[in-house]
């Protein structure tokens, strides 16, 4: 252990890591020590964490070993977080999301694939967060990595071949399989997956029907359903035809240099068949039931393009409370961004010098895990934000939080005292600084501990 990391950072290490099967027990414990390490730092490169060059030459060859994987480092993470989403009561959301790691600044790293444009190289990753409501972050319970094979077999591999081999789509599906059946319906337990528009997939519907999933799904497609009374038609049309019979405020987060902003909702719902298709594996599948929910914003600002989702549900929706939890669900969805996000921007996964795909891959085996604990505690300093912290946090941070800054005996709330923590990792503050990030407030965290455990005398104030 180095001097950045305390010691309640390697024992969150060793429950992530410890039992994890890399074919030797000694890289398993190089595996919690290397965890911990980087934990302590996330952003900071190899050598920094490891904080000498024969720690980290230790780290270079245990991320090179054949037996150390991302899924071999994973599989304890994902486990638990399986085990957790079916003894917590109420609804499991599973939020599903792709996203490219690109690494075309390192042209001499062997093994990667080629990107969305054939000049930018690295792999794709397909992740899913568990969250169970109303607000329980409970970890990461699966995620893909893989590689695109060369432009030249794209070229000369036919559309119907292509359709009928495994392909990116696929992840959606195979996913659900790999967490498992859903908890029977009587169980207290629901699971609910979430996808942008790339999970609108037959497929993908209709394996969760198979396993007991409930899917929510943004409307990709304009594909040909068909109305309760048989009548062929179009998903987007018919949709946009349904008439208005409730609303629905939802705050829009900023984007692209535009400020957030709240909007007012029409509401509209109703049901439908959706068919399998022409082509490929699933040409031959029945007909599923769905429910249609769609909400767009009937008078946007002048300039600005009106916001409008059109959601495919498995979820029966028969009146406007229904049609509003199916909306609540979705806006979950923007989580696995902000996780994708962190895990680029909090713990630097693109900027890592190492020369394989393969020692990449068996470094995201630890930093998407990283990624998820910066994510959870980032989450935790915005719900209820003037909830009182003697609610959410243990008496004995609050307790050092309240000395080192001198404060009165008060009630902090929940607000109050992350941007307190963030103030010890950097945060500046000030009333015109907006919400602290990941790394400051990971870095006042860290801080806290280490105060925490100081006799009492030997806390600055």
């Amino acid at each position: 252990m180095n001097q950045g990391t305390n010691s309640e950072v390697f024992q969150w290490a060793e429950k992530q890591w410890g039992q994890a099967r890399l074919g030797d027990r000694r890289r398993t414990l190089r595996a919690v020590k290397l965890g911990a390490q980087l934990a302590a730092q996330p952003a900071a490169s190899l050598l920094a964490q490891t904080c000498s060059w024969k720690e980290a030459k230790a780290a270079y060859r245990l991320l090179n070993e054949a037996d150390v994987t991302h899924a071999g480092l994973s599989q304890g993470h994902w486990d638990a977080t399986r085990l957790s989403a079916r003894t917590q009561p109420g609804v499991v959301l599973f939020i599903q999301d792709g996203s490219e790691l690109d690494y075309t600044h390192h042209p001499q790293t062997s093994g990667l694939g080629r990107l969305n444009e054939a000049h930018r190289q690295g792999f794709l990753m397909h992740s899913c967060l568990a969250v169970g409501l109303p607000d329980n972050f409970l970890g990461l319970a699966a995620q893909h990595v893989w590689t695109r094979p060369p432009t030249a077999r794209c070229r000369i591999e036919g559309k119907r071949a292509r359709s009928l081999r495994a392909n990116e789509s696929d992840h959606w599906a195979q996913t659900l399989m790999e967490i498992g059946r859903a908890p029977e319906r009587d169980s207290g337990v629901s699971w609910v997956s979430i996808g942008d528009r790339a999970s609108d997939i037959y497929g993908y519907f209709r394996q969760a029907q198979e396993l007991g999933w409930e899917v929510v799904a943004r409307a990709c497609q304009d594909r040909v359903i068909h109305s309760l009374s048989g009548e062929r038609l179009h998903l987007m049309q018919w949709a946009r035809s349904l008439s208005a019979a409730g609303s629905k405020e939802v705050t829009l987060r900023g984007r692209d240099g535009k400020p957030k902003r709240t909007v007012q909702l029409q509401v509209a719902w109703g049901e439908c068949e959706i068919q399998a298709p022409h082509e490929g594996k699933e040409r031959h599948g029945p007909p599923l039931r769905v429910s249609v929910v769609r909400c767009w914003e009937a008078a946007p600002p002048d300039g600005e393009e009106g916001m409008e989702w059109v959601l495919i549900t498995s979820v029966v929706v028969r009146n406007a409370a229904d049609a509003l939890l199916i909306i609540e669900w979705y806006e979950f969805r923007w989580l696995i961004e902000e996780y994708h996000k962190c895990l680029k921007s909090g713990c630097a996964m693109e900027q890592r010098q190492l020369t394989t795909a393969h020692s990449l891959q068996a470094c995201l085996g630890f930093l998407a895990i990283i990624a998820v604990r910066l994510l959870e505690l980032r989450e935790t300093s915005r719900q209820q934000p003037e909830t009182p912290a003697r609610h959410k946090v243990e008496p004995e941070m609050l307790e050092t939080v309240r000395q080192y800054f001198q404060l009165p005996p008060s009630d902090l709330s929940v607000r109050e005292f992350w941007r307190l923590v963030a103030r010890l990792g950097g945060f500046l503050g000030r009333k015109s600084d907006g919400d602290p990030g990941w790394q400051t407030i990971w870095r006042g965290w860290l801080r806290l501990q280490d105060l925490a455990w100081q006799p009492t005398d030997e806390r600055c104030g």
